[in-house]
């Protein structure tokens, strides 16, 4: 159970200091692990925060408040980037950058590059509870009984998102693979 709630701006400052200040940095590292970009992370942390506050009453009622909240973020993060995705092909203009660590191969730096895009793009096209809980499960290593209160469902139910998430990732990867990596050869 949480803290008392009280009426008015005492109560709001208990719930962020309780539920959100706790989770922020989480929050912002899930949201940078999709995104990989710090102004996106950022946009996504902000939409969290706004879709988190106005459900407060069910954050604080939640058995697992900290695997929702994530959940959330996630759910934000996701949300950036399919925004981003079709603005990007709409447009038709360029993907902006993504931070990635200095190798000292550009070769390297950029296969990293383009096979992170192809997973987070693959991750944006499952349905939204599928692609909760696998980024929760492989990005965040939660654990199952965490996804499946975040989720709202049984244990086996979690695992079975993951499982069919990691089925449709698999699919949806050898479609976007560039052809020779999807026939298994060199690139």
């Amino acid at each position: 159970m949480g803290p008392p709630d009280g009426d008015g701006a005492g109560s709001d400052d208990l719930f962020y200091e309780t539920y959100l200040a706790p989770l922020e940095t989480r929050m912002l590292r899930a949201a940078w692990r999709l995104t990989r970009d710090p102004d996106r992370a950022r946009d996504a942390l902000q939409d969290a925060m706004a879709r988190i506050w106005k459900q407060r009453e069910r954050v604080r009622s939640h058995p697992n408040p900290a695997a929702l909240v994530l959940r959330i973020a996630i759910q934000a993060a996701l949300d950036v980037r399919r925004r981003e995705t079709r603005r990007w092909r709409n447009g038709g203009r360029a993907m902006p950058a993504s931070a990635d660590g200095g190798d000292a191969d550009p070769g390297t730096t950029a296969e990293r590059r383009e096979t992170r895009d192809l997973v987070l793009d693959a991750i944006a096209r499952l349905p939204p509870r599928q692609a909760a809980a696998v980024t929760m499960r492989v990005m965040e290593d939660a654990p199952y009984d965490a996804i499946a209160a975040a989720l709202g469902c049984a244990e086996a139910t979690a695992r079975v998102h993951v499982l069919r998430a990691r089925e449709k990732l698999r699919r949806l990867l050898r479609a976007l693979a560039p052809v020779g990596r999807a026939a298994g050869g060199a690139p």
